[in-house]
């Protein structure tokens, strides 16, 4: 984007970073998930012991950041996002560290949700216990 001040050109480059509004934890359960929990939106299937060694960081998107179009057509909202199941995205947060680095999208939230992520983990990881994050910051890796 370029702007004009006092007759001089300035270019303003966009943030590649998304600002979302919440970040929280969920387990791969009945009560937090569906009636097959270990099986992902995009039908991915959680190993629980790759999940408590760490080995998998897996996460779920609020419905209106993901790209989807087959759910487009058959839900009348959201799924119109700028992220695909199965891309790699860097999560940023300066007062919740613990969920920094790279995590994968397999997953999507309840459709109450809107700007907010969810990180799979297995629930002897959840220390320090990360409650409700508000200061994520999310940005699509590259290929």
């Amino acid at each position: 984007m370029t702007m004009v001040v006092n007759y001089s050109t300035v270019k303003i480059e966009q943030s590649p970073f998304i600002q979302l509004d919440r970040a929280t934890t969920y387990y791969c359960n009945v009560s937090q998930c569906d009636n097959d929990p270990f099986t992902t939106a995009d039908g991915s299937v959680i190993d629980p012991i790759k999940l408590k060694n760490k080995e998998i960081r897996w996460c779920a998107l609020s419905r209106d950041l993901i790209w989807d179009e087959y759910r487009q057509s058959i839900h009348a909202e959201g799924f119109r996002g700028l992220f695909e199941f199965g891309d790699t995205i860097t999560v940023y947060s300066k007062t919740c560290p613990q969920i920094n680095g790279k995590w994968t999208i397999h997953d999507t939230m309840n459709k109450r949700y809107t700007r907010s992520i969810d990180f799979l983990i297995h629930p002897d990881n959840n220390k320090p216990k990360l409650g409700v994050c508000p200061d994520v910051r999310i940005i699509k890796d590259k290929l």
